[in-house]
């Protein structure tokens, strides 16, 4: 289950203090924040990508695999690169399946 971010303060929060990290074609803008939970995700897809139908397909499935993924609490700005149009579904998702493990703090 995921949350959306909804609020301008948490997009805020999310530029100035997150950390991004990159799995080609995607990248990730990510806050930890235990008070998250659910984790609270937002998509950024610019037009590049493709026409409104490409867009609005990608973030669908986008949704769908980060609410299957086991994600820590926190706030999550994913994006992509106009490849990221061109790829089936289950390439998507084995490559947003390495998401938890690149965002995980490191010690």
């Amino acid at each position: 289950m995921i949350g959306r971010i909804r609020t301008r303060d948490d997009f805020v929060r999310l530029r100035r203090d997150g950390r991004r990290v990159r799995i080609e074609p995607f990248w990730c803008s990510h806050l930890s924040d235990p008070s998250a939970d659910p984790p609270r995700v937002a998509f950024a897809i610019s037009r590049a990508v493709g026409n409104a139908v490409i867009r609005n397909r990608l973030r669908r499935r986008l949704r769908a695999i980060v609410s299957e993924l086991d994600i820590p609490p926190g706030l999550y700005l994913i994006g992509c690169r106009p490849a990221a149009s061109e790829l089936p579904f289950d390439q998507i998702a084995s490559t947003l399946g390495r998401l938890p493990r690149k965002v995980q703090p490191t010690s």
